[in-house]
């Protein structure tokens, strides 16, 4: 699975956020909490560490200040655990804490997490929806197939959309996220979730990211 974070990194973004966050008053409305086991400090922190990544790599913002309200274990797949839980971010230039929610996989045996699904919802001040580039569309689709092929260690990997959305963020960027069902060798029909973002300016990638299985809710149960 791609893009694991170590406790190192989480310990880091851990420290920035105790200086930085902790007096401000949060102005948003949270949502309650589905009713599961919530996990323990140290996973929370490896999950803090790879949230602020995400969020980033999706925000184009690098002074940004998180704080986790909820982090719980939706389901156990062997030693690994799929978490959800909802969180809070403030960038320099909004003074307002704005409401997400994430989705990712811990390994509590080696203390890592693969890299979280984000879901703003319908936040003021989020990224404006756009049309979709079928050339753009096409580029993410073959870099995800490569991508899942190498991690998994597969020549054969087929990927068909369901839903494709296209938004440019305040920073610029086209963020593309998708769900979508893949064929990993006999692994068929597989519930995937695929973000990318491309820097229009440099006609780049910045980050292609994929996570298998995220839960119904976050996908509208498709």
């Amino acid at each position: 699975m791609k893009g694991f974070f170590s406790r190192t990194r989480a310990t880091v973004c851990l420290i920035a956020m105790a200086c930085g966050g902790a007096s401000a008053a949060p102005r948003t409305a949270v949502a309650q909490p589905p009713e599961h086991s919530q996990v323990g400090e140290e996973a929370r922190g490896v999950i803090a560490g790879a949230v602020m990544v995400a969020l980033t790599e999706r925000l184009h913002d690098t002074a940004l200040r998180i704080r986790l309200k909820t982090v719980g274990v939706k389901s156990r797949e062997g030693s690994a655990q799929n978490l959800e839980g909802i969180g809070e971010y403030m960038s320099p230039s909004h003074k307002d804490w704005t409401v997400f929610r994430f989705n990712t996989r811990y390994v509590p045996n080696d203390g890592s997490a693969t890299y979280p699904a984000l879901d703003f919802g319908p936040q003021a001040g989020a990224p404006q929806r756009v049309l979709n580039d079928p050339a753009l569309v096409g580029e993410l689709e073959t870099r995800v197939c490569d991508q899942i092929a190498k991690d998994n260690g597969v020549r054969d990997v087929r990927l068909q959309f369901d839903e494709i959305q296209s938004r440019r963020s305040p920073g610029g960027a086209l963020d593309i996220s998708a769900d979508a069902r893949v064929d990993v060798g006999v692994d068929t029909a597989r519930k995937t979730r695929i973000e990318g973002s491309y820097d229009e300016r440099a006609r780049r990638w910045i980050n292609v990211n994929y996570l298998f299985d995220i839960p119904d809710r976050l996908t509208g149960g498709r």
